[in-house]
């Protein structure tokens, strides 16, 4: 039956029919049994190979040298021979004495400061066992992993692969060689996304650990965060599957932690306590539109929807819809979430609550828009300005003065015949000079002038808004006898 047995093995026959028979015979141990549909490596006897070094070098248990010798038909257990070939099953080897496979990742996404042993990080650079990773303020990474995991570090994280190889084994179906994978990561600080891949053969649930917990996975969506080593206190949220979380200072501390729980590791503390996530805000609750006050405050806030349960809110906004490119990981203690820091433009962003122990709920994103919308620019009362004016050949040059801390950086000078700036109205830009040259100005009329920023117009064309007027008294005999002008405007009360 060891015979037969090892001929299912290397030649991939039906199994589940095999392993009836010798149940029902019982012919066959337990462990052959298993062994029949199990990865296994085939190894050659070599020269100067002896039976106690092979069972130290393979095997996790030298006792179970039997097995191996079952398992292979060997008629002498205690004999072995250059050119042998010996199939040891996978549960029944050492890994720690295997040859590896190097199974290195790669960046897929940058956005902002981020490195790799001290160096800038750029897209498709690798990332070997080993490497430290690193993303500073407003910036993060995409890690596509070995095993093809994906793994996002958030603004200002530190991460350290620790494992990333594998081993090669037989598959008992194709007698194919495959990979089994063996990944670890050390979270030393800030939060990381995951999205362990459930197709990976995995040699032991992928791990990342902190300096206070231990999460084991085996394929699955979560968030895993260490972000005050001050409390050393870390968080697991699961979003799909399972992960086992273990509280690396207390022996036999733990939980299994379901999708849709979370739970927080604390130093010394034995109760691990699973609890239920924050549900995600609804659409009606995000607002798509955040607008900007007007100058000097600038201020943009995200006024969301208030989560039952919520004692904070976590919002992060990136450039592109997948998050691939968070730019912005933003902590409030209210729904109304301040990104002034961010320019106007079109993000995506998500938000999730946060319950009074620190655990943070599931997502809840859409597109939105900050922008400012265009007021007319009021003069402050106490604001000085003034223009001296000068005839020439093309025109009248209008040299302006202002004295204002909180004036724009550009100005459009308006032009009109009459005060409410119905008629013969010209808009011409200010030249970084503080000149403007006005044409076909007749002698003898009254102008009218304005000042506006270039985004204010609309508003201020509109009559939406006031703004400050200035009366220019065009001479009768200017450009014959008259050629310039020390006060050209007068402010209009």
């Amino acid at each position: 039956c060891e015979k037969f047995m090892k001929k299912v093995i290397s030649n991939g026959i039906k199994y589940a029919q095999a392993a009836l028979f010798f149940i029902a015979t019982g012919a066959l141990s337990p462990m052959a049994i298993a062994a029949m549909t199990e990865p296994y490596i085939s190894y050659t006897v070599k020269e100067k190979d002896t039976l106690s070094g092979l069972t130290r070098s393979l095997l996790l248990e030298g006792k179970k040298w039997s097995e191996v010798a079952k398992l292979n038909g060997l008629k002498n257990p205690n004999l072995i021979r250059p050119g042998q070939m010996l199939e040891i099953p996978k549960s029944l080897l050492n890994f720690a004495n295997l040859p590896k496979v190097a199974t290195p990742g790669r960046v897929v996404s940058v956005y902002g400061d981020v490195r790799i042993g001290g160096q800038a990080a750029q897209v498709g650079a690798s990332v070997p066992e080993g490497a430290r990773v690193q993303t500073g303020e407003g910036s993060s990474a995409v890690l596509l992993l070995g095993d093809g995991s994906r793994m996002q570090l958030m603004p200002r994280t530190l991460a350290e692969i620790t494992t990333q190889h594998g081993y090669a084994l037989r598959d008992p179906s194709t007698s194919a060689s495959t990979t089994w994978f063996s990944g670890a990561i050390r979270l030393v600080e800030g939060v990381m996304d995951a999205l362990a891949d459930k197709r990976a053969q995995r040699l032991t649930p992928f791990e990342v650990r902190t300096l206070t917990s231990l999460v084991g996975i085996r394929g699955t969506e979560f968030r895993v965060a260490y972000e005050d080593p001050a409390s050393k206190v870390a968080r697991t949220e699961v979003l799909e599957g399972k992960v086992r979380t273990d509280n690396t200072t207390v022996q036999g501390a733990g939980a299994d932690v379901g999708a849709g729980f979370g739970v927080a590791i604390k130093p010394g503390e034995r109760d691990v306590r699973v609890v239920a996530l924050l549900r995600a805000l609804t659409d009606d609750q995000l607002p798509a539109q955040v607008v900007r006050s007007a100058a000097p405050a600038l201020q943009a806030q995200w006024t969301v929807g208030t989560l039952a349960g919520a004692v904070s809110y976590r919002a992060q906004l990136a450039t592109d819809e997948t998050f691939a490119q968070i730019q912005s990981d933003i902590k409030s203690p209210t729904p109304a979430i301040n990104i002034s820091a961010l320019p106007n433009g079109i993000y995506w962003a998500r938000v999730r609550g946060v319950d009074s122990g620190g655990i943070e709920g599931f997502n809840a994103a859409r597109r939105i828009e900050i922008k400012t919308i265009a007021t007319a620019l009021v003069w402050p009362s106490e604001m000085s300005i003034g223009a001296t004016a000068q005839f020439t050949s093309e025109g009248t040059r209008l040299k302006v003065f202002t004295q204002s801390v909180d004036a724009p950086k550009q100005l459009v000078v308006q032009l009109a015949t009459d005060a409410a700036f119905t008629a013969g109205v010209q808009s011409l830009p200010l030249g970084a000079d503080g000149q403007v040259l006005l044409r076909n100005l007749t002698p003898g009329l009254r102008y009218y002038v304005r000042f506006n920023d270039p985004a204010a117009l609309p508003v201020a064309q509109s009559g939406a808004a006031p703004s400050v007027v200035y009366a220019l008294d065009i001479p009768g005999n200017w450009g014959v006898s008259v050629l310039d002008m020390a006060q050209a405007l007068q402010r209009l009360q």
